[in-house]
């Protein structure tokens, strides 16, 4: 019954945002994106075919005055597995020096993963306060030093201290000048598990430097400390290229819980291509194979080979 109010209330959003008239304003804009493929893993139960994905529509809208603006956007999701659910609700104020965003978005990404139909994954990416959380006061102000360089101090709260979920403080320093682009942030705050609360930090840095002629290179860095009943230190390296249409990355992660350690590596690249030359339609074939490594356990070896089908209407 929960579902279908849901799911209810998503096509209700999705066919009022279709409304031109209502909507005269604002920029009204959906995607298509669905993947299908197969795993072959030692765990059985991850073995064989799948497929996922999604329509989104976006409504959206932004108006200036007096030296400041407003702006504001929606995302309904419609999940391949018959769910629905709301990706952004926020608004935005400010001017061209400082603005403040409030409601349910990501904040400023320090571990950006192209290509990732087929990535095994499991890392820490220092996106425990990134936002999109339910129940949840989520802030981010963002000022603009100077031309390139901009400082986003991300806050994120809740009600119940002891409550499942996150709350600190998350700022970002972005610098982007000619062909180099540098993200450097960290995070610290509270976690609880329904009856206690323990402290986090972490730090992270996205850097990608143009070399011409469509070629770009990339590295994410990210390391944290969760201190729960026993400490829980994470890490995780990611690098990549990108060749005009084709991105390859190679991920290691580690996490040391007590006695507990897990290790997982992987490499993952895919091609797109354009479908039919329509405009917003591409095929984008992925091959990714990664191993995680557990203490006391079998090394588990994964292989994905997906198709992901991308269509903007």
């Amino acid at each position: 019954m929960f579902q279908a109010s849901r799911i209810a209330q998503a096509a209700a959003i999705a066919l009022a945002a279709l409304a031109a008239p209502a909507f005269a304003a604002a920029t009204v804009d959906a995607n298509a994106e669905f993947d299908t493929g197969t795993v072959d893993s030692k765990d059985a139960s991850a073995k064989g075919s799948f497929q996922g994905g999604r329509i989104e529509t976006n409504v959206a809208g932004r108006a200036e005055g007096n030296g400041g603006f407003v702006a504001g956007r929606g995302t309904v999701i419609m999940g391949r597995n018959g769910g629905a659910s709301i990706d952004d609700a926020w608004v935005q104020l400010g001017t061209s020096s400082v603005d403040v965003k409030l409601g349910r978005f990501e904040a400023a990404d320090l571990y950006g993963t192209p290509a990732d139909v087929v990535r095994i994954g499991g890392v820490y990416q220092t996106n425990t306060l990134r936002g999109r959380d339910d129940n949840r006061v989520h802030a981010a102000v963002t000022f603009n030093a100077a031309p390139g360089v901009s400082v986003e101090l991300g806050l994120v709260d809740k009600q119940n201290t002891a409550a499942a979920g996150a709350k600190g403080v998350r700022p970002v320093v972005s610098y982007a000048s000619g062909p180099l682009s540098l993200k450097v942030g960290m995070e610290s705050g509270k976690i609880g598990d329904g009856t206690k609360e323990y402290s986090f930090s972490g730090t992270g840095a996205a850097v990608s430097y143009a070399l011409g002629r469509d070629v770009t290179l990339r590295a994410n860095l990210s390391h944290g400390s969760f201190k729960y009943a026993t400490e829980s230190k994470k890490s995780a390296v990611l690098v990549g290229v990108d060749v005009g249409a084709f991105s390859a990355s190679y991920e290691s992660g580690e996490s040391k819980d007590g006695a507990v350690t897990t290790k997982v590596s992987g490499l993952f690249a895919g091609y797109t291509l354009p479908l039919f030359g329509i405009k917003g339609a591409s095929l984008t074939p992925a091959l990714g194979t990664g191993t995680t490594k557990m203490t006391g356990a079998a090394d588990v070896t994964t292989t994905k080979v997906a198709v992901r089908v991308h269509y903007d209407f």
